[in-house]
């Protein structure tokens, strides 16, 4: 996926003194690609690809972040003026809860969604929105609509975390309950499209039944912000990420949120969303807090700790980088870092928590940015040379029986290890007493192979009529069965 974000809008956040060109020149070295730069009025516009692995960087916020690791290694000045994520907590709003405008919220299965936090805004004026968020939205591509909708999909870019607002009067009995929908099921969406649900998607009905959302991909018209809207739920959610993609694979049904939901959020993002969504419907749309704060987590984050020798990383990648540099540059990413002698501990924080596991992807994180154009182009040694004497002999005696087929006049082929049921079969050999793939791609390639002879008797099949005399050989692995093939 890309997403377009403004220089300007980058630096509400990122204080440095590189200009658009050097950011774009240097992120797209270390971390996320700028494909292009587009001047924008007095603005300029970010067109970034964001991997699968890392939705984190799909906001102002990621970028941001990943610039104050990066620009340091290029000589140029980059911290966070401030961390939204960090200092937009509950507490910020905490004092303004009143008890009234109570919802009632039931999640039928934990499975659906990680976490719900939802709040009222009252008496809100529709409107337009601030011209700064016309503006960046436009550079995004994203519609402006009205002031309720457009901090809608600001604060999506800006944190990274979509959020939905409904009109909180045409939720009837103030009930949501996500559930699974059932095959069949229909739900009209903001687009007024009917879409009928295959079943299993993750979806919200209100106290009378009626589905309301198609959550994590698009609301229900019938509790769309309008004109009339004077009451807003602002709704801040996860979603189980397979689910979301299931449906919008089956459904047809694509949008910007869901894009986003499918690749797996982060839980502990979604306080910050919600804090900072009433700050900017308190003062664009004059709403006022409505309600208590509804935080329901179905998911306890548990960081993960990765602990190893710290020359690891200078094994890996043949660089010599000292131990402040590495520490300044995972701290820089967000990773909690204490080095004590030789170890170091790292605590990963949350929103990398699906893409950093292993002490090789902490060294893959400091080889980026420390800059992959660093490390020696030294071709590695020979495959024979420091290995095991076993290992030596073998490769000498196929290196010698290659060359003597070879003087032979024998062609040596290189085969797929898998075959297709259709040959073992002619083979007379039994496909059940082989191992066959789960996600295999074609039938020709479907079961690993215990013999090299199908294969070869194949391309003489398939080269016949080419040369009068036809000669092959293969030296390559079979895999044959074992009696104990699993241990625990």
């Amino acid at each position: 996926m890309n997403i377009k974000i403004t220089y300007n809008w980058i630096l509400d956040y990122l204080e440095t003194n590189a200009n658009p060109y050097e950011i774009q020149k240097y992120l797209s070295l270390s971390g996320p690609s700028i494909e292009r730069v587009e001047k924008f009025e007095d603005d300029y516009i970010f067109d970034i690809e964001i991997i699968s692995n890392r939705i984190d960087t799909a906001s102002v916020i990621g970028i941001a972040q990943e610039a104050t690791a990066i620009l340091p290694m290029y000589g140029k000045k980059a911290k966070l003026k401030f961390n939204p994520l960090k200092e937009y907590v509950f507490e910020k709003i905490r004092s303004k809860q009143v008890e009234k405008n109570n919802l009632k919220v039931k999640i039928l299965s934990d499975n659906l969604c990680s976490r719900f936090s939802a709040i009222v805004l009252e008496n809100v004026k529709i409107g337009p929105s601030p011209e700064f968020i016309q503006k960046r939205l436009n550079a995004a591509g994203i519609k402006v609509i009205n002031n309720v909708v457009d901090i809608s999909n600001y604060l999506m870019l800006t944190l990274g975390q979509p959020v939905h607002t409904f009109d909180f009067d045409q939720i009837l009995d103030k009930t949501m309950i996500v559930r699974e929908s059932k095959p069949g099921e229909t739900i009209i969406t903001l687009d007024e499209k009917e879409v009928k649900l295959p079943g299993g998607d993750i979806v919200i009905e209100d106290g009378q039944g009626r589905l309301i959302d198609l959550c994590g991909i698009m609301g229900g018209l019938n509790s769309a912000i309008s004109k009339k809207t004077k009451n807003v739920l602002l709704f801040v959610q996860t979603y189980n990420k397979t689910k979301i993609r299931k449906t919008t694979m089956t459904t047809g049904v694509r949008t910007v949120a869901a894009t986003y939901f499918e690749k797996g959020l982060d839980e502990e993002r979604v306080e910050p969303t919600l804090v900072f969504g009433v700050k900017l419907f308190e003062k664009y749309t004059q709403g006022k807090v409505g309600s208590k704060i509804i935080d329901i987590k179905n998911i306890k984050h548990q960081p993960a700790i990765i602990n190893f020798d710290i020359s690891l990383i200078n094994q890996k990648t043949g660089l010599e980088i000292d131990n402040n540099t590495i520490k300044n540059i995972l701290i820089n990413l967000g990773f909690d870092v204490q080095i004590n002698k030789n170890n170091i501990n790292i605590i990963v924080p949350s929103y990398r928590k699906y893409d950093i596991s292993i002490p090789e992807d902490i060294v893959e994180e400091v080889a980026r940015v420390y800059g992959y154009h660093k490390i020696p182009n030294n071709l590695p040694p020979p495959a024979h040379v420091n290995q095991p004497e076993d290992f030596k002999n073998l490769f000498k005696i196929i290196r010698q029986i290659k060359y003597f087929l070879k003087h032979l006049g024998i062609n040596e082929v290189i085969n797929y290890s898998m075959v297709s049921e259709k040959l073992l079969k002619e083979w007379a050999l039994d496909p059940k007493k082989h191992l066959r793939l789960k996600n295999t791609i074609s039938e020709e390639i479907e079961y690993m192979r215990q013999t090299l002879l199908p294969s070869l008797w194949k391309n003489l099949k398939e080269n016949t009529g080419k040369k009068e005399i036809l000669k092959f050989f293969e030296i390559a692995k079979v895999y044959l069965p074992k009696k104990k093939r699993f241990t625990r």
